[in-house]
């Protein structure tokens, strides 16, 4: 039923729940969508979002907030990699407020990888040939549209608190900002174009799965990751599992560039400069931090059940498997990324021992006048 063939009685009627229904309904089963049909499903899911994500904090922050080992395990990060980070980005919190900050935060950081599970569930239809091709196709272009709607309420979230909160600019400092801007509107301006264009294509259902669910592993186990107390053995195998998947994710994940240059009709020469982009900016520096790793990790293993080791081995050899896991958690490259957009954006004062004092200069003489002029 197409909300254009109601009665316009029918339709005053019709609560704004019924409409958006009815809007959906005709999206999944019309092929011929428009954009200005689409964009309103975009706004659907920003509100849809929004809402989830206040219930959800607020749920999960009541259930959380203060728990021993919530404020251990953000004590732990912030001594890991934590102060580095905030003081790179030039972000001047105490560790008390780090840690506040943190302890709400984390429950904004477990909506974000559920939505992006979500996101990717849409596209399981399409993928595996389930029902009929034209729905399933439809379902995975809402978990575009889903990932679009999700990115416009987090920008307008952003910079909402950042204008109207006391703290704002020390919570989304600038670089962190800019940088979620150039993230955000990659989705949010092809989004919709690649629907209009690409709807039936399922390398683009590919491509919205594969973003999705690499996102929600990655942001997951990182989340989890922070709680392991590496000292303990059975919680550092658990470390060594988790990290292993996250790369094994990031490697698998490069076939979204197969995917994307599929649509585009790029030639095979393009695939592989965006495979070999993606695995040189990601996979080799994380696969890298991983074996220095799993090689320190190995050493402290081997002096924890040496009986004969000393106290300060024993001291040095924790000390090194802490600085291990600093860099593999430390995502090096965003952060010098950010920095250099701080650096762009940065105020900066004209220095006066640079400059030249105008009276001087005009008093001094002019070495040019009294000479004889040559005549050749």
């Amino acid at each position: 039923m197409n909300i254009t063939s109601i009665p316009k009685a029918s339709i005053m009627r019709i609560s704004p729940s019924d409409a958006a229904v009815v809007h959906l309904r005709n999206f999944i089963y019309d092929n011929s969508s428009t954009a200005s049909e689409t964009f309103p499903i975009v706004i659907m899911f920003a509100v849809f979002w929004y809402t989830s994500f206040y219930v959800l904090k607020k749920i999960i922050r009541k259930l959380v907030h203060n728990k021993p080992w919530l404020l251990e395990a953000i004590e732990r990060d912030y001594e890991r990699s934590g102060k580095k980070i905030f003081a790179d980005l030039k972000v001047n919190m105490t560790k008390e407020e780090v840690i506040q900050w943190g302890m709400n935060d984390w429950p904004r950081m477990q909506c974000i990888y559920l939505q992006h599970l979500v996101g990717s569930l849409f596209c399981i239809p399409s993928i595996l040939g389930i029902g009929d091709a034209k729905v399933s196709a439809s379902l995975a272009c809402l978990g575009v549209l889903s990932e679009v709607g999700w990115e416009v309420q987090d920008l307008a979230e952003m910079f909402f608190v950042r204008a109207l909160c006391t703290n704002g600019k020390k919570i989304w400092p600038g670089g962190i900002v800019v940088l979620f801007l150039f993230h955000h509107s990659l989705t949010m301006v092809l989004g919709v174009p690649m629907i209009m264009f690409y709807r039936m294509n399922k390398d683009l259902h590919w491509l919205c799965f594969d973003l999705q669910i690499a996102a929600f592993v990655g942001l997951s186990l990182g989340e989890y990751t922070k709680m392991l107390n590496i000292q303990d053995p059975a919680q550092l195998k658990r470390f060594k599992v988790a990290n292993f998947i996250v790369l094994v994710t990031m490697a698998c994940g490069q076939e979204y560039f197969i995917g994307l240059t599929s649509v585009s009709n790029c030639s095979s020469r393009g695939t592989m400069m965006g495979l070999g982009l993606s695995f040189s900016l990601r996979v080799q520096p994380f696969w890298k931090k991983f074996v220095k790793f799993l090689n320190v990790s190995a050493e402290y293993e081997d002096i924890e059940k040496d009986i004969g080791a000393s106290v300060d081995m024993r001291r040095a050899s924790a000390a090194n498997l802490e600085q291990a896991v600093a860099d593999l958690l430390d995502d090096t490259e965003t952060r010098e990324l950010i920095g250099f957009i701080e650096s762009i954006f940065a105020t900066r004062q004209v220095s006066r021992r640079h400059t030249v004092n105008v009276s001087r200069v005009a008093a001094a003489p002019n070495p040019v006048i009294g000479r004889k002029r040559h005549v050749w």
